[in-house]
């Protein structure tokens, strides 16, 4: 599994130049990350973890003591700085910096729940991984303003959850969280989904004629985001609810259109060559 964090970490080191000031410690400290120098850069993130708890980079520098922890393969001692997140109050909506396309918000407990998760993947605790994956996903969602982060960040945790129920021996599972994702297209791409489901699909019978029996049992349901609520079209596929996305379409977003893109699809492609 991979947590994009490299480039959080990246984004950063965007603090100017003073007076020996703690954001001093933090731009060099990143300076070293990025040349590879991962003790140097651990020790000034750790100078402002233990001397500045007040300032506004400690949730910053924790985050980054966590991560590059992380990286050394010093998985326990990432998980205590990751908690201290998970138990702060910190400022979840804190601009992180960036281009138009990267995540606007740090979204400091959602991403340590994240990788807290990896840290007991790597540790093989895959039921622990589980949990902070889950928390990560319900307890402390992804935060942002683009439709784009959120659709690819639904397709990574789908995979992540997948990878974690296939390490468990629980393969329907796996299935069951990739499927809900296989028309999630139009915002970020799903080809990691497609070619992990024609792998565990393999085999199976009668998938096809399941397929094209659910889709002609299209219905439209209203669905309630944390925001909103709208309606959209839905299809029920081997014991799982698929919702269709309206994408950029939405004059074909009526009941044929979205059966013929359905048949359409990758997805669809792909049942069509393994059956």
């Amino acid at each position: 599994m991979k947590i994009k964090l490299i480039l959080l970490l990246m984004l950063f080191g965007v603090f100017a130049f003073g007076q020996k000031m703690p954001s001093d410690y933090f731009d060099e400290a990143g300076d070293y990350f990025e040349e590879g120098q991962l003790d140097k850069a651990l020790a000034g993130y750790m100078y402002i973890v233990k001397k500045h708890p007040g300032n506004k980079l400690y949730p910053r520098a924790v985050h980054n003591v966590g991560y590059i922890y992380f990286l050394q393969k010093k998985y326990k001692k990432s998980i205590d700085f990751y908690t201290i997140l998970l138990n702060g109050g910190q400022n979840e909506r804190e601009a992180l910096g960036g281009g138009i396309m990267d995540d606007p918000y740090t979204n400091y407990k959602h991403r340590a729940a994240e990788q807290i998760s990896e840290c007991y993947y790597e540790l093989h605790k895959y039921d622990s991984a589980l949990y902070y994956l889950a928390l990560s996903d319900t307890v402390y969602p992804f935060i942002s303003d683009c439709g784009n982060a959120y659709a690819s960040n639904d397709i990574q945790t789908a995979l992540r959850y997948a990878d974690i129920y296939l390490k468990l021996g629980q393969k329907y599972k796996a299935i069951e969280k990739l499927l809900p994702e296989i028309f999630n297209t139009e915002l970020a791409n799903n080809s990691e989904i497609i070619s992990k489901l024609e792998w565990l699909l393999a085999g199976k019978t009668n998938l096809l004629k399941e397929l094209d029996k659910s889709i002609d049992n299209v219905y439209l349901k209203t669905v309630t985001s944390t925001y909103r609520s709208y309606q959209r079209y839905c299809i029920e596929y081997m014991g799982v609810e698929v919702v269709y996305p309206e994408g950029f379409n939405s004059q074909e977003y009526n009941e044929e259109g979205v059966k013929n893109r359905m048949r359409q699809s990758e997805f669809y492609k792909m049942i069509e060559r393994i059956n």
